[in-house]
């Protein structure tokens, strides 16, 4: 089978990182990468000497406008994997834009266009496949689901020594559907538990102003830790006694399972997150992963007894681990992606 990658994407971004790393090294796929900056500047005769050699052409996460001019180009089967919705991170999760503005029709156009000149679909979870065949219109028939998976090579536990200091740890880019604020609460309601601390790692749309809560609450069991990159932060989280997924009131919180969920999981480390229909499509709660409502007692509340059930909290990382490590590592999500591909038109 040959694949033809292509569009205006960006090849270190952990879903096309994990996808492409698997395809290289499967013996049956003969993979051929040709990243495109704009479709402005896409040499024509290049692209369709490539196309025709094809058998799929597959466009990565967030390259929604290369989509219909590609599309224009080649008959070859086109697979979007959009990854996001532009009309629901803007409108609705960032909240940038009134949802009944023509600034909102032309974001959900953004999304409608590229899904409907697609020859099939690539959804990272059920809920957001139904998402996008109930918002836009689309034959759910069309729309595929693959997980996002986790690279293992990459993202290896490693035994640390027992401390003194309960480190509860978190990355992310502050964003709407993460909930950082629900994880600064909880904090509030354990800052007299002096050997519990919550180290955030990451910078970004809400960072600043989670930091001026912090100083407003004169809260010392919280630290930001600032960015860290790809490459440091498996060593990073290592230090980690649990972790913390999403905790966001946004509609999309509900739709996906987010990267530091599979990097956490192939740590090894027990997680606590937002109890959401995405997020149990893989996992089960109590036992491999720790289920709560946004609630910020309730989450204070699973650290608890995470903090004071060793063998508990082993026990749900030791299976979450094994789970995500053995089904959703890169050599598995390419394989199911090359069997969603055997499926096309059968």
């Amino acid at each position: 089978m040959k694949i033809l990658v292509t569009g205006n994407y960006d090849p270190e971004y952990n879903r096309t990182q994990i996808l492409l790393k698997g395809l290289r090294v499967n013996t049956s796929i003969e993979l051929t990468e040709y990243p495109i900056k704009s479709v402005k500047r896409l040499d024509k005769v290049v692209f369709k000497k490539l196309a025709e050699q094809a058998d799929f052409i597959y466009l990565p996460p967030f390259t929604h406008k290369s989509v219909k001019k590609i599309k224009r180009l080649t008959d070859k089967p086109l697979i979007f994997d959009p990854l996001i919705s532009k009309y629901l991170t803007k409108v609705f999760d960032y909240q940038q834009v009134s949802r009944y503005s023509p600034r909102a029709y032309k974001n959900y156009l953004k999304d409608k266009i590229p899904l409907y000149k697609s020859d099939l679909i690539i959804a990272d979870t059920e809920a957001h496949k139904n998402y996008f065949s109930k918002t836009f219109k689309i034959n759910p028939d069309k729309i595929k689901v693959l997980p996002i998976g986790v690279d293992v090579t990459q993202f290896k536990p490693v035994n640390r020594s027992t401390k003194p200091i309960f480190s509860v740890g978190f990355y992310g880019g502050f964003i709407p559907l993460q909930g950082v604020i629900h994880i600064v609460e909880a904090a509030q309601i354990l800052q007299t538990e002096t050997d519990i601390q919550f180290n955030l790692i990451g910078t970004g749309f809400e960072c600043e102003k989670m930091k001026q809560l912090v100083e407003k609450l004169a809260l010392n069991n919280v630290n930001f830790l600032g960015w860290v990159a790809y490459d440091k932060l498996s060593s990073k989280i290592n230090e980690f006694d649990i972790c913390l997924g999403i905790f966001g009131d946004t509609p999309k919180a509900d739709l996906v399972i987010p990267n530091k969920i599979y990097h956490y999981a192939a740590l090894k480390k027990c997680i606590i997150t937002k109890d959401t229909p995405a997020i149990k499509e893989l996992f089960t709660n109590q036992e491999n992963i720790v289920l709560t409502s946004n609630n910020p007692k309730a989450i204070a509340e699973q650290i608890l007894t995470l903090k004071n059930n060793t063998i508990f909290t082993n026990k749900i990382a030791t299976a979450g681990h094994q789970l995500i490590t053995e089904n959703y590592n890169e050599h598995k999500i390419a394989a199911q992606f090359i069997d969603i591909l055997k499926g096309f038109n059968n």
